[in-house]
């Protein structure tokens, strides 16, 4: 067969599918009721039994198509570091959580001159848990 795609064209398929895979399964995930509640969120899904069966067809059918493109143009699967991913999230988080401090509130209004001492601290502790775990899950070393 004729190679349709040189490598940068595949690559660029590659990725925009697996990204779109992932996002298909994680619906189909949270269709199915999967739905991981925390302390300060509750996520709801507010379809009837139909809808969510309709679009879980529709995902069947999109993660077929994209098995079909995958094996019709030698699309390899590629591993992913979720310690990477999981560093880069904590990364974020560590950015939003230094940005709750009492001095970066005030882009909102006035702030109680008491909130820092009692505020602050619980901030900067789980500040830096953020950025910990994303020293930690970057460098991860299966050896250590």
């Amino acid at each position: 067969m004729v190679d349709l795609l040189n490598a940068p064209q595949r690559n660029s398929l590659a990725i925009v599918l697996r990204m779109f895979e992932e996002q298909l399964r994680q619906a189909d995930r949270w269709l199915q009721g999967d739905l991981d509640e925390g302390t300060l969120y509750r996520p709801t899904l507010h379809l009837s039994l139909e809808t969510r069966a309709a679009a879980r067809q529709k995902i069947a059918v999109a993660l077929a198509k994209i098995a079909e493109l995958a094996r019709q143009f030698n699309l390899e699967r590629q591993e992913q570091d979720l310690g990477a991913a999981m560093a880069a999230e904590m990364s974020l988080s560590w950015a939003d959580l230094c940005d709750t401090r009492s001095d970066k509130l005030m882009r909102y209004g006035d702030v109680n001159p008491d909130l820092g001492q009692i505020l602050d601290p619980h901030i900067d502790c789980l500040a830096e848990t953020a950025l910990s775990l994303a020293s930690m899950l970057r460098n991860n070393n299966p050896s250590s």
